[in-house]
């Protein structure tokens, strides 16, 4: 048998990513993805849900890893002092630009840099938080959060998926696709206590119920889980879509999946 001791948890956690039921995306990929990802997220509850979590403070600055759209460095740039948007996907940032001019602000700067690149030459300084929100797409775990460690004045804060976490396994079990979420919050938290850290835990749940403007709206809203959908592909999803849809009285309609979507905060300081 295996002492916990001896596990590499970080090693393990790049085999089982390896297994995941999707591929991973380039900046290339996530630049076509950008519009209509800022329109999902546009009014998803997470951003709502994260904030009550996180209680951000009016002198606060925030590095903001993988920001996206801009889906939390919107919001959370009205809490606190300054917010730095870092994303890889210039359409991202193009996405978070609008909503900065249409917002009138003027406390967030936005940096194109990856994970790998290095911060410190793109002008990014030291931070009081440092937030990794569904953006842990890195190839060496270990490495990424040792690197928000360096870049936070007083904390971390990982948000991490609990399971399949946006994916709904059954989706791929309805079109005949094997499904593997790949590693979720645990290999994270195991990373993190084999460097001496104890972090806090909580959890976000939502999503069970979705509202969409119609059928195609929802179509779409669940068909980007699934990499090249094919030919009959299609038509199963739109007999998984209708399974779940309920008309409303305005003419939009709702969505029900099975288990709601439930992601990992994970937060620890790195004063100790």
């Amino acid at each position: 048998m295996t002492a916990y001791a001896d596990i590499d948890w970080n090693l393990l956690w790049q085999q089982e990513r390896r297994k995941k039921s999707w591929k991973h995306k380039d900046n290339k990929e996530w630049d076509k993805r950008a519009p209509s990802f800022a329109k999902r997220n546009k009014d998803s509850e997470f951003s709502a849900l994260l904030l009550a979590k996180m209680r951000p403070q009016p002198s606060w600055s925030v590095l903001d890893v993988g920001c996206g759209p801009g889906t939390l460095a919107i919001p959370l740039s009205r809490l606190v002092r300054r917010v730095t948007a870092l994303d890889f996907s210039q359409q991202m940032l193009a996405q978070l630009a609008w909503q900065m001019e249409a917002a009138h602000l003027d406390n967030i700067r936005a940096v194109h840099a990856s994970w790998s690149d290095d911060w410190q030459e793109c002008g990014v300084e030291r931070h009081d938080l440092v937030l990794a929100a569904r953006s842990l797409g890195v190839d060496d775990l270990a490495a990424a959060l040792t690197k928000m460690m360096q870049w936070a004045k007083q904390e971390v804060m990982v948000v991490d998926r609990v399971g399949a976490g946006p994916f709904d396994p059954d989706l791929f079990a309805a079109l005949g696709r094997p499904f593997d979420p790949g590693p979720d919050f645990i290999f994270t938290v195991n990373i993190l206590l084999q460097m001496g850290i104890t972090p806090t835990l909580d959890y976000l749940e939502f999503d069970r119920q979705r509202r969409y403007a119609d059928r195609q709206e929802a179509l779409a809203g669940c068909g980007w889980m699934v990499d090249d959908l094919r030919g009959v592909e299609k038509t199963r999803l739109g007999h998984y879509v209708d399974e779940r849809l309920t008309a409303n009285r305005d003419g939009s309609v709702t969505l029900t999946r099975r288990q709601p979507v439930k992601w990992a905060v994970i937060r620890w300081s790195v004063n100790g």
